[in-house]
This record gives C-alpha cells, structure tokens and sequence, in this order.
C-alpha cells in the first residue's frame, strides 16, 4: 500500500527541483500531502482554526437552518447542535 505524501520544506534550500517535483506530484496524483518543518508556529495555525470554526459556525449554521426552514430538507426536524463544518487531519511526526 502507498504512503501518502509528506513533503520537507526544509529542503527547498538546495533541493528545490527535487521538492517541487514532490509537491506537483503530491497534488497531481493524491490531492494533499502532508508538510513538515514549515515554520509556521502552532500557536498560530491554532487561533486560524480556531477562526475558521467560528466563521462556519456564524455563516453555516444559519444557512443550514433556512434551508430546513424553507422545507428544502423535509423530515429534518432536529435541532443541529454540533458540527464541524470543517474536517482535516493533523498528525504531528515523530
């Protein structure tokens, strides 16, 4: 079985066709791809989680309720209390 791909962007400094290349094909064939060592603090990726979640909470949620208002989802009568409009994956290395 493949291993998805995790791109070092550690190494665009002196292997940048090579890493470039990883990313193309990353995105080409598999659609994501895992990064590492991208120097963006976590702290930060948090609060734009954080951010993110809040923003769907405020947008969607309202959209989503219009459209069971507006009968668009007949049968769908309970009231959505948790969601999570936004999926992703973080698997910290080793």
């Amino acid at each position: 079985m493949a291993k998805f791909p995790v791109i070092n962007l550690e190494k665009l400094n002196g292997e940048r066709a090579a890493t470039m290349d990883l990313i193309k094909d990353a995105c080409e064939n598999w659609g994501f791809f895992e990064v590492l060592n991208h120097g963006i603090p976590y702290d930060f990726m948090d609060r734009v989680e954080s951010l993110t979640k809040e923003h769907y909470k405020k947008c969607m949620e309202q959209r989503f309720k219009e459209l069971v208002a507006s009968k668009a989802l007949e049968g769908l009568q309970a009231e959505v209390t948790d969601m999570d409009w936004e999926s992703t994956l973080f698997a910290p290395s080793p």
